[in-house]
């Protein structure tokens, strides 16, 4: 399933076995959120218990996040913003008492984990009626086993809390400090 990897100048990672996922629209996830302070099922299903905050013996003593769940946070936050700014605010969202800082924090993070990633996925154009199309739907890709990080997280989380608008974490900011 996953073993650890850790080298002396780098962060330490969780081995995972890689499958073949096909990238299509999924309405769940393509939705506005709603302004009713609900959750929103399809995207709290993306992470584990625990949010992706873990302690393990050896590479991660102290509380750490799982970097996939944190882009997840980053790519979740900004969305809520933007439709908050589309729509008027979006009850019981919580940008963090620094919206500005969270939010250069999340695109620059986002940023440079797409780099870091590099997904060199060659996708073909699609015909479309104004010309050729990117999507990047319909294709196979090589991708990482989530479900089985998403196993290991939750085996390995700090405490327990659920979903993206977790309302048992008693403080947002002791789990998850922007610029340090």
């Amino acid at each position: 399933m996953s073993s650890i990897t850790n080298h002396n100048d780098t962060v330490p990672t969780v081995e995972l076995e890689y499958t073949v996922q096909t990238f299509k629209l999924d309405p769940a996830f393509a939705t506005i959120p709603n302004n009713t302070g609900e959750a929103e099922p399809a995207w709290d299903s993306l992470i584990p218990n625990g949010l992706g905050y873990v302690k393990h013996p050896d590479m991660a003593p102290e509380l750490s996040v799982v970097s996939a769940f944190h882009q997840l946070h980053c790519l979740y936050t900004l969305r809520r913003a933007f439709f908050a700014d589309k729509q008027g605010p979006l009850q019981d969202f919580d940008f963090g008492l620094d919206r500005e800082p969270h939010a250069t924090h999340c695109f620059e993070y986002l940023r440079q984990s797409l780099m870091c990633s590099a997904d060199s996925s060659v996708e073909p154009a699609e015909n479309a009626k104004n010309g050729l199309e990117f999507l990047g739907w319909g294709f196979g890709r090589q991708c990482r086993d989530y479900e089985s990080l998403k196993i290991w997280a939750e085996k390995w989380r700090a405490f327990d809390a659920h979903g993206f608008l977790a309302k048992d974490l008693h403080n947002h900011g002791d789990v998850h400090q922007h610029g340090k």
